[in-house]
């Protein structure tokens, strides 16, 4: 709080009893609280002493000393503090009033003294020593707080640089280019291998950038990571990343987002682009594919009406899928121009070298500075390069050893409406790793069990038929009929899953198990599988993982043997 100018105290310094006495009595009928010295030595005293004078009245020649000798830089070093000084004298020599202000006098007043003019004078100096009252605690004020910001500031930036990195699996052939425009970047691209073994990325953009952006990421970061590491599938994963942000994050706060699902069982690639850039499958020199944004970003739309469909294509041989945050289409130049998407296509088909690599010196020279407006993120993802890695680490693993393992038996049966809720695989997958099934096995039994149980629930309760997935279109259609066929479950629809540990001939067995309500259906004609198509695949795939196979008529009862 200000003081009043009643808290304001004067220094009054004059041998002279009665006029000293006359400053006093005029001073404190204006408001002031005057403090009388009559000596340079009584004077030093109450400086020495006292750190609450705001303002002095000095006579310049005193009976032991001139007014100056207080003023002197000796002196100066033992006050508590050290007040403006208005001095008092009968010389108005112009010459010795300019050697007064160079000493440091903030005013001067000549003898005879006008009151009048005194009052005017202490009033203009006591505003300005109110203001720097107010200055300095404001000062004071402001350094803690920026102290108090900067350390928060520390402690959060490496929270969320270690959530990040905590998050985030280091892949070949997973390249990515990230610089923040502030402190805190608030885009993030993580690479996570999920229990099946399949890839998962996500490059997201968050509102704004700084620590606010930041914070707004950090769920993003968590459920990305957890869901991925407990098998759910992509839709499941921004369904419920969204779901977070919509409920737990102010309502003008979003994330844009790319998810990708690299699926080397089915060499599949799924991708889901909410508000982000288009991506481009890029071979050598051409653009192949481009994947534009087709739907609205995580935070926005509620559960009911927000769309978890992902655009799925065949995985090609060779080449690569690349991704960009809107800082880097929308930087501009000098003079408001945008790097735009039209100068991206093109240096993107310039040559076959790395798209980051060409990117970079590109949109420098177009901005003249890497001081970019906003966050600024480019991945690459090469699918070959990420499952040659993926082979190699696997070969290389030391795997734990199954040896130990006593026979068991795990069983589930969920019924109704539930079946639209419940993730079987990640549950049965969360069982064997508690264990101890090394994680190569548990790669295979989840994507048995993930086939298993979507042939039963898809096809065997729900009786969608594959064909519908012929074409790249169909998937949509396919999922939004799934959707409302799910609501339509009763009591009645059920599927079982069975786990079996067996010890036969001293070598360990898994058996599984699963049987659906469904009616049953032509499991005979999945034997003749086309490779190339996009549906039909899921029983060969089981055949390539087990050691038998067994269906059950009238085919909704199913046994394998690993």
């Amino acid at each position: 709080m200000v003081a009043s100018i009643q808290e304001y105290r004067i220094l009054v310094v004059d041998d002279d009893e009665i006029l000293n006495s006359l400053f006093c009595t005029f001073l404190e009928s204006r408001g002031f609280e005057p403090v009388a010295a009559y000596s340079v030595a009584e004077a030093r005293s109450i400086l020495n002493d006292d750190n609450n004078i705001d303002l002095a009245l000095l006579d310049y020649q005193l009976g032991d000393g001139v007014g100056w000798d207080l003023l002197s830089e000796e002196a100066i070093a033992h006050y508590a503090s050290m007040p403006p000084v208005i001095m008092i004298s009968a010389n108005e020599d112009p010459e010795f009033l300019e050697r007064r202000f160079d000493k440091g006098a903030a005013d001067y007043i000549i003898k005879p003294v006008n009151l009048s003019l005194l009052a005017l004078k202490v009033k203009a100096l006591v505003n300005s020593v109110r203001l720097q009252r107010i200055i300095s605690s404001q000062k004071i004020e402001l350094e803690k707080f920026k102290a108090e910001a900067e350390r928060e500031e520390a402690i959060a930036k490496f929270t969320y640089e270690y959530l990040v990195a905590q998050n985030s699996q280091n892949l070949k052939g997973v390249n990515q280019y990230l610089q923040s425009c502030s402190s805190f970047s608030g885009d993030i691209a993580i690479s996570r291998v999920s229990p099946s073994g399949d890839v998962y990325f996500i490059l997201a953009d968050a509102t704004g950038h700084g620590l606010s952006a930041a914070i707004t990421i950090m769920p993003v970061v968590t459920i990305f990571n957890s869901m991925v590491s407990k098998g759910f599938h992509l839709q499941q994963v921004v369904a419920e990343i969204n779901h977070k942000l919509v409920n737990d994050t102010p309502s003008d706060r979003f994330v844009a987002a790319i998810v990708v699902e690299l699926n080397f069982t089915k060499m599949e690639i799924a991708i889901w682009n909410g508000a982000m850039p288009t991506a481009y499958w890029l071979d050598d020199e051409n653009i192949i594919e481009k994947f534009p944004s087709k739907h609205m970003a995580f935070g926005i739309l509620d559960e009911n009406t927000f769309d978890a469909d992902v655009v799925v294509f065949p995985m090609p041989r060779n080449g690569k899928l690349f991704m960009c945050s809107d800082g880097l289409i929308e930087q501009e130049n000098l003079i408001g121009e945008q790097f735009s998407k039209i100068r991206l296509e093109k240096i993107l088909q310039l040559s076959n070298e790395d798209p980051i690599d060409r990117l970079l010196p590109a949109l420098e020279a177009h901005a003249k500075s890497n001081n970019y407006a906003d966050d600024v993120s480019i991945c690459t993802l090469e699918p070959s390069l990420i499952l040659q890695d993926r082979i190699e680490k696997e070969g290389h693993q030391i795997l734990g050893s199954n040896e130990d393992l006593h026979p068991f038996t795990w069983s589930i049966k969920i019924c109704g409406q539930k079946l639209a809720q419940a993730d079987l695989p990640p549950m049965a997958n969360g069982f064997l790793q508690f264990l101890g099934f090394d994680q190569k096995t548990c790669q295979k039994v989840f994507s048995v069990i993930s086939e298993m149980v979507c042939n039963g629930l898809d096809h065997g309760i729900l009786k969608l038929s594959s064909e519908l997935k012929q074409e790249p279109e169909g998937f949509m259609d396919y999922f939004l009929k799934r959707e409302s066929l799910l609501s339509e479950l009763t009591d009645d629809d059920f599927i079982e899953l069975r786990l079996d540990c067996l010890d036969v001939d001293g070598n360990k067995k898994l058996m599984i198990s699963c049987k659906d309500s469904g009616k049953g259906y032509d499991f005979e004609a999945d034997r003749q599988v086309d490779s190339h198509k996009y549906s039909g695949r899921g029983l060969a795939l089981i055949r390539s993982l087990t050691e038998s196979l067994e269906i059950y008529a009238p085919g909704n009862f199913i046994e394998v043997i690993m």
